[in-house]
């Protein structure tokens, strides 16, 4: 396993780009947490921003500026997300070519950033589509943690006349279930909303549970939020449907093949604040920030290219992203 959890200076941001920043670093605390497809598109804005807020004609100054954000996010949010570098490579593609001419650069972010987010909103409605195939407004489901996938499923299936039953846990480690009540809310489903250590209880009323992902590892499995695991562990346990939507864009295309990245190891904030007794010296309020789910506890992932088994995803993924290919 590889293991990234150095401390990252960040740049100098404007005051506009460092309010984009805020809003998905740290987000979780406050219980707004930013799924990995949204921030990468709030990503994709700071870097047009960079270009549209650089005032001199200095070529390489602005290159290197857009350099040392995209190195900021890889080497933060990127370290376990995917999606991160793999966005910022297209929209960092023939960069320096352009070098010489400022006017260029930017059109060539802007146009990129405009494109990517075009396509990403897209695969979100295709995901979606594929979703509410599988969904019985006559059962119950299991949604785990904020994504801004599943939150898009929740609102496409009340766009189609579906009004659903879903048992949400409070996915304590980061408060993502709120995010999703409200979600259900606003589409007028019906709501359970469960304490993590209830899941066992209520799985078996659910007929199926679909979870967002950070990342597909290129084994086959995923990366997600602390608490996944226990989920997928309780849905095989159960013969219960577990399903990860996901766009394919989060492949991870920079560790070698059959290599899995360690989660870093961190304090879990949201939950720390919960009491100044847990500020003592004594005591540690850490766990790892992501679970890893084996490939074989997946009964298949919704993708833009439909649903597919944990094999044909990979295929899939590794034929558009591949670490060789430039994205386009």
């Amino acid at each position: 396993m590889i293991n990234s959890s150095n401390k990252v200076t960040q740049p100098n941001f404007s005051k506009k780009q460092q309010e984009l920043v805020n809003s998905f670093e740290g987000a979780e605390i406050f219980g707004k947490p930013k799924g990995a497809s949204r921030t990468a598109r709030i990503i994709s804005k700071i870097l047009c921003l960079i270009c549209e807020e650089h005032q001199d004609n200095n070529p390489s100054g602005l290159i290197q500026q857009l350099k040392n954000a995209s190195k900021y996010f890889n080497e933060t949010r990127g370290q376990m997300t995917p999606i991160i570098p793999n966005v910022i490579r297209r929209l960092m593609l023939n960069i320096d070519q352009n070098m010489h001419n400022i006017d260029s650069i930017k059109n060539l972010i802007i146009k990129q950033s405009k494109l990517y987010e075009e396509e990403s909103i897209r695969n979100i409605e295709l995901i979606t589509n594929h979703a509410i195939t599988i969904l019985n407004d006559e059962k119950q489901i299991l949604l785990y943690d904020y994504s801004s996938t599943t939150a898009s499923i929740i609102r496409g299936a009340s766009k189609r006349s579906k009004q659903l039953k879903i048992i949400i846990p409070e996915s304590r480690a980061l408060n993502g279930g709120i995010p999703l009540v409200k979600e259900s809310i606003l589409s007028n489903h019906e709501v359970l909303y469960i304490t993590d250590a209830a899941i066992a209880q209520q799985i078996t009323e659910v007929s199926l549970v679909i979870i967002g992902a950070e990342s597909i590892a290129n084994t086959g499995g995923c990366w997600n939020t602390t608490g996944s695991l226990s989920v997928a562990l309780l849905a095989d346990y159960y013969k219960i449907p577990f399903y990860v939507a996901t766009e394919l864009i989060k492949f991870d295309t920079i560790n070698p093949e059959g290599v899995l990245r360690s989660a870093p190891w961190r304090e879990i904030t949201a939950i720390k604040k919960n009491d100044p007794i847990l500020n003592n010296k004594q005591v540690e309020v850490k766990a790892h920030d992501l679970d890893y789910i084996k490939g074989k506890l997946i009964t298949a992932y919704i993708t833009e290219k439909g649903i597919l088994s944990p094999t044909k995803t990979l295929s899939a993924a590794r034929i558009k992203y591949s670490p060789l290919n430039p994205i386009s």
